[in-house]
């Protein structure tokens, strides 16, 4: 399985959290109906930077959060936290 250092660079928000942020996932309705998730597939894919309701798209009550024993089961997740401060149209982008 990949980890996510080998193809993007999100892991740094995460670098200095136990488990660069994995929170193990046992299955069940989402954790929260807000902000910003990644979440970690059985299969080992990942999926980044999503709303945590209806991820999976699969048409339950729980959507991809419950477990069916499927390869497309939510194992992990980390939450994103919400930005402290909005960019402006005159903030200068770093590349």
């Amino acid at each position: 399985m990949l980890e996510e250092v080998d193809f993007t660079g999100r892991w740094e928000i995460f670098r200095d959290q136990p488990g660069n942020g994995w929170i193990d996932w046992p299955g069940g309705p989402a954790p929260f109906d807000s902000g910003t998730v990644d979440v970690r597939l059985r299969s080992g894919r990942l999926i980044l930077y999503r709303s945590p309701i209806g991820i999976g798209g699969r048409p339950t009550p729980g959507g991809g959060w419950l477990h069916t024993g499927e390869r497309t089961d939510i194992v992990a997740y980390r939450r994103h936290l919400e930005p402290t401060r909005l960019g402006t149209e005159d903030d200068v982008l770093p590349f």
